[in-house]
């Protein structure tokens, strides 16, 4: 009777051994992926040695990084788990804002005002044209401006480009200008008469002196001269002489032939 409940028990002892198995080796075998928890903190305390469940994908000993936090990162990381403790680590600071964009408006007057103000200590150009403003960042506008200027013996032009940068209303402008200029061909009176004078002294084979001066046109300026000449009586002379700019910029004089009169005496 003994060995009959001894054997009774064995056999309830296997039964509930086989019936409890499936339960906990589906326990034992149960997976997981981040998505299974709701804070990385929560997934954190599954990441066991040698990572079973595949939480540290990229094997940095964090799991599920991009589950939100509070976030929980264990300390020796690398997928090993245990000992050590938890750290917390805080969520980094928000960046700060970014510096307001430049006013286009508000360059495009500085530029305005910049191009003006080198207009008017150039006294090459006139009043400079505007050409317009592009914005190449935040913080930053060039604008262009297109100046000529023709005076008698030059002829100039400037491409104007004004750089202005700053944040909201606040702008600083810098000018670069490139410019050329054209010498134009005009006669002047200061280049024209010495030339006359000498040609008037070659002539006369002496000192001469004079008399009228007028400009013909932009290249030619006619004077008369005269001068005394002893022959058998006194004679006074007297000759036109032009001078003229050729397409080379050369000066070039000549003359109407020299009319002489004896010199005339008042009676006494």
């Amino acid at each position: 009777m003994k060995g009959f409940g001894l054997a009774l028990v064995l056999s309830a002892a296997l039964t509930a051994c086989f019936v409890g198995a499936p339960g906990a080796a589906a326990a034992q075998h149960r997976d997981y992926d981040c998505a299974d928890f709701a804070t990385q903190a929560e997934a954190e305390e599954y990441l066991l040695p040698g990572d079973p469940y595949n939480l540290d994908g990229d094997n940095d000993g964090v799991a599920c990084e991009d589950n939100p936090c509070p976030c929980s990162y264990t300390a020796g990381g690398g997928g090993g788990g245990g000992g050590g403790g938890n750290t917390t680590v805080e969520a980094a600071p928000a960046p700060p804002p970014k510096p307001p964009k430049l006013n286009k408006a508000v360059a495009r007057s500085a530029a305005l005002a910049k191009a003006r103000l080198y207009n008017h200590r150039n006294r090459l150009i006139s009043p400079v044209s505007f050409q317009g403003c592009h914005r190449t960042s935040r913080q930053k506008v060039h604008c262009t401006f297109h100046g000529r200027g023709l005076t008698k013996t030059l002829r100039s032009s400037c491409e104007i480009r004004v750089v202005v940068s700053g944040e909201g209303s606040n702008a600083d402008a810098k000018l670069r200008a490139t410019c050329r200029s054209e010498r134009l061909l005009y006669l002047t009176f200061a280049r024209a008469i010495p030339a006359i004078r000498l040609a008037g002294e070659e002539l006369a084979r002496r000192g001469v002196a004079i008399v009228v001066t007028e400009r013909i046109n932009d290249l030619e300026i006619e004077a008369t001269l005269e001068w005394q000449r002893t022959t058998k009586v006194k004679e006074e002379c007297g000759a036109r002489f032009i001078a003229r700019l050729n397409s080379l910029d050369e000066l070039l004089v000549s003359n109407e032939p020299a009319a002489c009169a004896p010199e005339f005496v008042p009676p006494g």
